[in-house]
């Protein structure tokens, strides 16, 4: 029998974080920077060099890995280059049901390199990874926009996203 004034656990102390989910989001917020930083500085990496780089950068050091993917935890860095791999090939897929979201407030031409790298992972995870249900990739993609932007892109890439879904899938 319990004792009556046994504090019961606190919500932190009962939810500990899953290790595997923090990897595979720092993955994506790794990707997602990633393009966002080759498009910025117009250079040419492989995916191989993008992750290993990143490998070498983070590398045991927790302070880095916070700033650059979010949390204390190295990425998945097999996601990350499956998801960076996957652009590169299936980029012009990916650029046709980007481009079939867009509209006269959202123009190409006018969207942040780093929105277009957003959409481009999401894209890719849910029509040519499709290891992840759709309303996962969904959310985790509109959470990754809240540490860019403000809520009329989150609400755009969540919307851009779901009609993909609805759109595509079969």
């Amino acid at each position: 029998m319990s004792d009556m004034n046994e504090e019961p656990p606190s919500p932190a102390a009962k939810a500990k974080p899953n290790s595997s989910l923090q990897k595979k989001a720092a993955a994506r917020m790794a990707a997602v920077q990633s393009l966002y930083t080759l498009a910025i500085n117009g250079e040419q990496r492989s995916p191989a060099q993008q992750v290993n780089l990143l490998r070498k950068q983070l590398a045991g050091n927790k302070d880095e890995q916070k700033l650059r993917v979010g949390t204390a935890h190295e990425p998945n860095y097999k996601l990350m280059e499956t998801i960076l791999d996957g652009i590169e090939k299936r980029g012009a897929d990916i650029d046709v049901r980007l481009d079939a979201t867009l509209s006269a407030e959202w123009k190409r031409d006018r969207m942040s390199p780093l929105l277009l790298a957003i959409l481009q992972c999401g894209i890719f995870e849910l029509f040519f990874d499709k290891e992840v249900k759709h309303k996962i990739v969904i959310d985790e993609y509109t959470r990754l926009t809240r540490h860019f932007f403000a809520d009329a892109e989150v609400n755009f890439v969540h919307a851009a996203l779901s009609k993909l879904v609805r759109q595509y899938a079969s």
